[in-house]
């Protein structure tokens, strides 16, 4: 019988509803039979859940397990700081709609939406998509960085700035744990000495 289908139970964090189960295994709650490798989270000081990415701390707003999609943002409230250096590489996923983002510093503010928590007194900055606005800031602003966004919905149109503090999008391709979170039933380690994987508790169709 797989140590995942009986001895680990549904965690969350205090203040959070988020329900942490596998493949992701809550640190200082579930043994570490109860998570698949590179899934653990944790809770922080506020009580929001965590995930440990090789370029920061990301706080998780919600888990789809089904679609093994997982939506992150800034526990810090300032999610561009991290985009900027952004790194998914030897973690265990991937964006779902990435973006060419491009970020411009500039001296003088414009009738555009900016990233507040990225500019000061001196100057604005300002994330954009869009090759006119490209175009407008080139000559006038400085550029920061150009960075692929993973984000949370697709856009079939460019956007003319935004302050990228929506949610961030991600999914994971292995343990295919999706059809059988669809079937209703529980996914997990077949034994503690392997990481192949089982579905238990399927329910019974009538």
């Amino acid at each position: 019988m797989a140590a995942n289908s009986q001895a680990c139970e549904k965690s969350s964090c205090h203040r959070s509803e988020l329900e942490i189960r596998f493949p992701f295994r809550l640190e200082d709650h579930q043994p570490e039979s109860c998570g698949y490798p590179g899934f653990d989270l944790s809770c922080d000081a506020t009580m929001q859940t965590i995930l440990k990415l090789p370029s920061g701390e990301f706080s998780v707003q919600g888990i789809d397990y089904g679609t093994q999609e997982i939506w992150i943002n800034d526990p810090k409230n300032c999610l561009p700081r991290l985009i900027l250096s952004l790194n998914l590489s030897g973690s265990s996923f991937s964006g779902v709609y990435y973006h060419n983002y491009s970020f411009f510093k500039c001296s003088a503010d414009y009738r555009l939406d900016s990233i507040a928590c990225l500019s000061d007194d001196n100057y604005t900055v300002f994330a954009t998509d869009s090759s006119r606005v490209i175009n407008f800031l080139s000559p006038v602003c400085d550029l920061i960085k150009s960075v692929m966004v993973p984000a949370e919905l697709p856009f079939y149109d460019p956007v003319w700035t935004s302050d990228l503090s929506s949610d961030l999008l991600l999914s994971w391709g292995a343990p295919r744990c999706g059809d059988c979170e669809m079937e209703g039933g529980r996914c997990g380690f077949r034994s503690n000495s392997s990481l192949e994987i089982g579905c238990f508790d399927v329910p019974k169709r009538v």
